[in-house]
């Protein structure tokens, strides 16, 4: 009895040491970007590296950034070995809870989409994110080098002037790698990311 008391215990020191390496890894990662307090945005750690996001607003579910490492095995293993290949298939994520978070634009009486136009669009644009995978990659372009150790990819999906723009980057510090991901509802919030994601040094 005494044997296994002990041996719980260590088991549940060895996952509290664990999830704390994790909070303090994810807090070092928010300590390595620079985020303006004017755009309104903070950094929270989650389970495989942190968010990046508003901190309020209608609109808020449509932007979002993450900056976490890889593994070089597994999925993300090709991150190392074909990095154009591995931003492919990070172009299709999960988006299914988008579409019902733009709902609410068109019955907010405080909504610059209250009329019946700009309640058609945004219809329209839930449908069109309902039907991502479909889309594939026929909005983005072709992932290429910005720098010896990092690579871009970029995917503009749009529809009657609504739109969902997606960056994708992996970045190299010498075996190390990093997924910064970004994606937004309008130029102005992406070029925000894209400037924090421009400041990330690794650690």
């Amino acid at each position: 009895m005494v044997r296994e008391a002990a041996r719980r215990g260590l088991t549940l020191f060895a996952a509290a040491v664990a999830l704390s390496g994790s909070a303090v890894r994810g807090e070092e990662l928010c300590a390595r970007v620079t985020i303006p307090a004017e755009l309104g945005l903070s950094c929270t750690v989650e389970a495989e590296g942190v968010a990046i996001a508003p901190t309020g607003g209608t609109f808020a579910a449509l932007s979002h950034m993450t900056i976490r490492p890889l593994v070089k095995t597994g999925a993300d293993a090709t991150a190392w070995s074909d990095p154009a290949g591995w931003l492919r298939t990070q172009m299709t994520p999960d988006l299914a809870a988008l579409p019902d978070s733009l709902a609410p634009l068109a019955t907010d009486p405080d909504s610059p989409f209250g009329g019946g136009e700009a309640t058609a669009a945004i219809e329209s644009l839930r449908q069109v994110l309902g039907g991502f995978s479909a889309l594939l990659l026929t909005a983005c372009d072709t992932p290429a080098p910005s720098q010896p150790d990092e690579w871009r990819m970029r995917c503009d999906f749009t529809n009657d002037g609504l739109g969902l723009y997606m960056t994708s980057r992996v970045v190299a510090r010498g075996d190390e790698r990093w997924a910064l991901s970004m994606r937004a509802a309008n130029e102005q919030r992406l070029r925000h990311f894209e400037a924090i994601a421009n400041s990330f040094q690794p650690p």
